[in-house]
């Protein structure tokens, strides 16, 4: 038994292939100020392939419950946790991401206080050149989308079972497979839902990819942003034209700097954000 909090009203969903990482990412969780009344580890990896660690998981003192699935990506790994949370709110991480100490505390305390907002916050490189990452100490209350698109991450957001189902789940398709958060905060923003980016929510993000990763990371999240763009315009969303005018001039400009200097990651970017976006804005329109 544990003598810390339990915030029985929370559940923590994981979408996870069942990496090594999944460990420090579960038990940093575990070693959290306030513990979740579960666990949630959405799998898609090969069956059995996790007995050992849920067996080790069964040592802590909070719930770990485990579910496999045959789909992939994280998107409908992340759908499928969330569709077996019975408490009323739940919050949701990667496992490639160790969740700071106050973690769930800080978003018991903002749920608790905006019960129907969506809230996030920082994500932290564990060394430099690891994506996604947001590491702004300014807390913000975004009503509708910005043009810079730092204010939702996926792999650390918190808020209630009803609120998602409103704004519906991730978009499970191939291409939108690497734009699925973004996408989704745009729909719960739609929806009059705010999302509030509380920096002292804060995840880690481990950097595990070398560069030729890196290079396609880049792609895939070039290709799945246009993807977006594409379907947006073809349904006449002209704020969408604005947003793909703004990501090619950031691209553009990240590619020069980069082929100047000498900085391969920075060049690989940029490109990906002119060549890969303008691919995805073409399927994206095309109807895929």
């Amino acid at each position: 038994m544990t003598d810390k909090p339990i915030a029985s009203n929370f559940t923590v969903v994981i979408p996870t292939l069942g990496r090594p990482c999944l460990r420090d990412s579960v038990l940093a969780i575990a070693g959290g100020t306030v513990l979740p009344a579960e666990i949630i580890l959405s799998h898609q990896g090969a069956a059995g392939s996790m007995d050992a660690m849920m067996r080790e998981f069964g040592q802590l003192d909070v719930e770990v419950r485990y579910i496999h699935s045959d789909q992939r990506g994280a998107a409908a790994g992340r759908n499928t946790g969330i569709r077996q949370v019975t408490t009323e709110f739940f919050a949701s991480t990667d496992d490639d991401c160790n969740v700071a100490p106050r973690w769930l505390e800080e978003i018991v305390l903002a749920l608790t206080q905006h019960p129907r907002a969506i809230v996030t916050g920082r994500v932290l490189a564990s060394e430099a050149g690891a994506p996604s990452i947001n590491n702004s100490t300014a807390t913000r209350v975004f009503k509708s989308l910005p043009l810079k698109g730092d204010h939702f991450a996926g792999g650390n957001f918190g808020t209630a079972v009803a609120v998602f189902n409103d704004a519906g789940p991730f978009d499970e398709t191939e291409l939108l497979r690497y734009c699925e958060d973004p996408e989704w905060s745009y729909r719960a923003l739609v929806k009059g839902y705010q999302i509030r980016f509380i920096p002292e929510i804060t995840v880690t993000h481990l950097h595990w990819r070398d560069a030729a990763d890196m290079t396609q990371v880049y792609s895939q999240y070039a290709y799945s942003t246009g993807g977006w763009f594409g379907r947006r315009i073809r349904h006449f969303d002209g704020s969408f034209i604005v947003r793909l005018l703004y990501e090619l001039t950031r691209g553009g400009k990240r590619w020069c700097l980069g082929s100047l200097r000498g900085d391969l990651l920075r060049k690989v970017n940029g490109r990906a954000y002119v060549v890969d976006l303008l691919r995805g804005v073409a399927a994206g329109w095309n109807g895929q």
